[in-house]
């Protein structure tokens, strides 16, 4: 994704972030989808991103094969989406 994808994506974060939490410092943690996380800077915010983005591909791919998860695996993606606040696709539907 280019550098400006990335910018439009991280700005669209702040402003979900800002509606959900409203006005917060990134040292403040706030509870979602059962996780505690804080708002992100921009660098961290791309480095979890791309993970996220990463995980979730790999799962599309596990689940289209008929593969099955590892519990871990699940957990990680879970995480990840509540720190980047998306919610988790359910890859049983696929």
């Amino acid at each position: 994704m280019s550098r400006d994808g990335l910018l439009d994506v991280y700005k669209r974060y702040l402003k979900k972030f800002e509606q959900m939490f409203g006005e917060t410092d990134f040292k403040e943690t706030v509870r979602f989808q059962g996780r505690l996380i804080r708002k992100l800077k921009y660098d961290d915010f791309v480095t979890k991103w791309a993970e996220f983005k990463q995980i979730e591909d790999f799962l599309k791919e596990v689940m289209t094969k008929g593969a099955t998860l590892n519990d871990e695996v699940n957990r990680s993606y879970a995480e990840l989406s509540a720190t980047v606040l998306e919610s988790p696709k359910d890859f049983m539907l696929l």
